[in-house]
Parts: C-alpha cells; sequence; structure tokens
C-alpha cells in the first residue's frame, strides 16, 4: 500500500497512473509517445512480444466500457501476459453484497496475484482510494466526472502523430464540458506540451467547462475562451474536440434539452480549415454525423487504434525497467 500518488519524475516504472497532473515535463511524454511508436511498429508487423510474459492483468470495470477495455485487454494479450482476469460484471462479484472498493481490489490482488490493476469507476476518487489499498500499481481508466488520464494521453499522441510543430495549435472542445472527464484531463495535459496554446470550450448553457479546470489553464498562462456557438469559432480551430452529451448524467427530461446541441457534419465542415482534425473519445450518439467519417480530417478512429499502442507502452514501462 502506498500513502501517496508520485509524480512521474522521468520514470513510469512501479508507479501508478491516476492522474495527468503526474506528468511534470515534456520529456516523460516523448518517452511514452517513443515506446507507443516501437509499440505501434510491432503490431503492424505482427511481431509478438514477450515484455510481459507470465505477468498478470486484471481489468475491475464498475462502468461500461467498449474502447477503454478491450484495448487495454488486448495491450495486454499483445505484451504475452499469461493472464488477463476481465471483471467488469460486478453483479458476479461480492460487490452486490456490499463489498468495498478497497477490498475488491486487494482481494482481486491476493486471488489472481495480479501484477497491475485496471480500473473504471462512477466515483471521482476512486483511483486514489484503490491506490491507497493495493500493493500493486492502479491504472485508472476513467474515475467519475474528475480524469481519464489514458484517454488524455491517447487523444495527446493522436495530436502529436497529426501535427509536426504543437505550438500555438488552436483547440476547440466541444459539447458537454461539465461531465466531462476526458477533457479535463487532455486540457492539463495539453498545457504541459504546448506553447502559445489557445483553448476554447464550447457548450450548451449550463455545461460550461467547470470554473477550477478554467481557472488551473489560465494560471498556466494558457489562452481560454467560452463559447456556446460552434460556428462562430470553427474557422480558426486546428483540433476539433467532440465529446457527447452524457446521457447517465441527466435526469431524461434535462438531457432532451440538451440533446443534439451541436452536430459535426459535412455541411459544417465546409467553414473548417483543409488541415486540421476532429477527435471523439467515442461512443457517439448524434454529434457527428456518420457522412463525414471518411473525410480525411476525421480522426477518430486512428484516435482509437492509438490507445492500443499508448496502452501497450504504458504496461510496459510500468512493470519493466527497460523496454527495447
Amino acid at each position: 500500500m502506498r500513502s501517496q500518488i508520485k509524480p512521474f519524475n522521468g520514470s513510469f516504472f512501479h508507479k501508478d497512473v491516476v492522474s495527468v497532473e503526474q506528468f511534470t515535463e515534456r520529456r516523460e511524454i516523448d518517452k511514452l509517445f517513443k515506446i507507443a511508436r516501437l509499440m505501434k511498429r510491432s503490431v503492424e508487423g505482427k511481431r509478438k512480444r514477450s515484455d510481459l510474459q507470465g505477468y498478470c492483468i486484471a481489468e475491475l470495470f464498475y462502468q461500461p466500457s467498449t474502447r477503454t477495455f478491450t484495448s487495454f485487454l488486448s495491450a495486454a494479450q499483445r505484451l504475452g501476459a499469461s493472464y488477463i482476469v476481465p471483471l467488469n460484471e460486478m453483479t458476479d462479484t461480492s460487490v452486490a453484497k456490499g463489498e468495498s472498493l478497497s477490498d475488491t481490489v486487494r482481494t482481486l490482488e491476493e486471488t489472481t496475484a495480479a501484477d497491475l490493476i485496471v480500473l473504471r469507476h462512477p466515483e471521482d476518487d476512486a483511483a486514489e482510494k484503490a491506490v491507497f489499498a493495493a500493493k500493486v500499481p492502479i491504472i485508472s481508466a476513467g474515475s467519475g466526472k474528475k480524469e481519464h488520464p489514458t484517454q488524455a494521453i491517447l487523444d495527446l499522441y493522436t495530436i502529436s502523430e497529426s501535427f509536426t510543430d504543437l505550438s500555438g495549435l488552436e483547440v476547440t472542445i466541444v459539447g458537454d464540458l461539465k461531465n466531462g472527464r476526458t477533457i479535463r484531463s487532455l486540457s492539463k495535459l495539453l498545457v504541459l506540451v504546448c506553447r502559445g496554446l489557445t483553448l476554447n470550450f464550447v457548450s450548451p448553457k449550463g455545461l460550461e467547462a467547470p470554473e477550477e479546470l478554467v481557472a488551473y489553464l489560465k494560471d498556466r498562462k494558457t489562452t481560454v475562451k467560452g463559447f456556446n456557438n460552434l460556428r462562430e469559432i470553427l474557422p480558426k480551430t486546428d483540433v476539433l474536440y467532440v465529446t457527447r452529451i452524457q446521457k447517465e448524467w441527466f435526469t431524461p427530461e434535462e438531457y432532451l434539452k440538451v440533446k443534439g446541441s451541436y452536430v459535426v457534419d459535412r455541411e459544417l465542415m465546409k467553414k473548417a480549415k483543409k488541415k486540421m482534425i476532429v477527435m471523439h473519445p467515442l461512443p457517439r450518439v448524434d454529434e457527428i454525423s456518420v457522412d463525414f467519417d471518411n473525410d480525411p480530417r476525421a480522426a477518430y478512429f486512428r484516435q482509437m487504434r492509438n490507445g492500443l499502442y499508448v496502452r501497450m507502452a504504458l504496461l510496459a514501462l510500468i512493470l519493466k525497467r527497460q523496454v527495447k
């Protein structure tokens, strides 16, 4: 058990991944992305790796997931992990009997001899609770409305693969900014690596980015602007990061009021730059039309694939001192 969550300080070995604020300098990002590109070459070359031969990766998901769950599972398998323990049907575990998160983490640790646990949970501080209970590293796969660090890392990787120079970028984030954990993590990571960054937040009234996030960004000399109209800022945008209105945080009546507030389609994107990208952490509902999927600026499918490479890199770097 740990008494605190440590910054990376140049090394991921045996570290937890709970917040992007654990990154303290650009070289840590560069190191991670270098290994992610190595993993990409291995996957594309159909080469089997054995970095984690004999290791056990456990997944503990208290919320539904497709992309994060399957990419972590595939990442572990492709690195040669001997045992994958997927626990996402919580009704089949002692959680249904009232077992605490801390006890479930300790149980999973002991019964599977897990070397690392990937956790998704609806409570904001669940990842921190798991860290303090566990003896092995914890990777947050999304914690309440607070953070989704690995999503932010793969998002930044996607941006870095799309632009040779990250300085002076104008990033527009649109959707449910009040409840979106991905936008919190990505914004904080962008501030660390992008000089001269401009962040445009576009949302329906009442779903604006949290004041504490805006204050955090402004304290770090980031230009932050708020809008309700996407068309107003789209022509200047280099990265359009679209998020869904998150139905799970609303009553049915509240959701219907804001559902479909923004829709990205071919007609709207005529106003955007020819060289820019559109991203989405997915799943999408109706905020990006399928008629835009074949546009070269649509980056959300390769964004998903990049999640595999980044998560392979994280698992390897956390559990091995050297990765080649």
